[in-house]
């Protein structure tokens, strides 16, 4: 390493974000620069540490061996002092004309994102909101590259570099066409088996329900997959297929007088309703923000029996102050 008395944070902050997001495109996103400036930057540090720090892999740039040893106390350091300008410089959500990227299925827009989207704008009435339709074996890289700042879904994902923030639970019920001949309010097990099914595609993180049904025999009697749960109404209501979908959704379309809900005869574990950002070491004011603003959002969910983690700490906080 070639001895210098002074350090440009800036080049530290390059290393970081590439160390990060193996992409010297999304580093140059994060930080608003130029690519050929992330690019000026690193061969900067290589010589700085006399090492070419990165070289590209089949996943994007990987990192070298010293690479890796620098990272968790150059990391450590930056945050340290982001934390401490933090206090000098908060996030103004009031005059902020930021962009924010959410990545949310189609039921959380009907049933969830009413209630975001009116706290944020309330709050920030000049940030612009961009929502990316949920795909489950997408949203970890696209956490990783700054495609998105945040997602609302109901799997787990195992990556430690992702936080995950339990919001709620959403139980389910079955539902069917209103004039359904056959199924009662309450119908037995052997009567849901003989029913044809529908079900959404796993990429909406809904794909332990189908687990469940294979348990219990009915692998064979899902016919239809949708892509969506934009459609599951309009599909009930013209055939005599079934379906076992979150009650947030069963209330909806029920609501619009073609389906009606019904009692399951068997136990399904509720979704777990999880706000998932990428933990960062270089701390992202805008993120931490609208992180905090979605879970406070959702005390005003309908059935707050349903609310868990940050979501129900609000609600506890209104009750105790009503």
């Amino acid at each position: 390493m070639q001895e210098s008395g002074r350090y440009d944070l800036n080049l530290l902050r390059v290393f970081v974000l590439v160390y990060e997001t193996r992409s010297v495109t999304d580093a140059a996103e994060i930080l608003a620069i130029s690519q050929p400036s992330v690019s000026y930057a690193l061969s900067k540090l290589r010589k700085l540490f006399s090492d070419p720090l990165f070289h590209r892999g089949p996943k994007g740039l990987e990192a070298t061996p010293t690479a890796s040893g620098l990272y968790p106390e150059l990391s450590q350091s930056l945050r340290m002092i982001d934390s401490a300008v933090q206090g000098v410089s908060e996030f103004d959500p009031a005059s902020t004309s930021h962009r924010f990227r959410l990545m949310m299925t189609d039921l959380g827009l009907m049933a969830l994102f009413p209630y975001i989207v009116s706290a944020v704008l309330e709050a920030a009435p000049n940030v612009r909101l961009d929502v990316i339709p949920l795909d489950i074996s997408q949203l970890h890289d696209r956490l990783r590259r700054n495609e998105i700042d945040a997602a609302i879904g109901i799997p787990a994902i195992p990556e430690s570099d992702v936080l995950g923030e339990h919001l709620m639970d959403m139980p389910y019920v079955g539902v069917c066409a209103r004039t359904h001949p056959r199924i009662s309010d309450s119908p037995s097990m052997e009567e849901i088996a003989a029913e044809k099914h529908v079900v959404v595609s796993k990429a909406l993180g809904h794909e332990h329900v189908v687990h469940r049904l294979a348990e219990l025999g009915v692998r064979d009697s899902v016919t239809i997959t949708l892509p969506s749960f934009a459609v599951v109404a309009q599909t009930l209501a013209v055939t005599d297929h079934i379906s076992v979908v979150p009650k947030a959704l069963a209330d909806i379309i029920e609501s619009h007088g073609s389906v009606r809900q019904f009692a399951l005869p068997f136990n399904i574990a509720p979704g777990r309703v999880t706000l998932y950002t990428y933990r960062r070491d270089i701390p992202s004011p805008p993120v931490d923000w609208v992180r905090e603003i979605i879970a406070t959002s959702l005390t005003q969910y309908p059935y707050p029996k349903y609310v868990r983690g940050a979501a129900l700490r609000g609600v506890q906080q209104a009750i105790a102050v009503d």
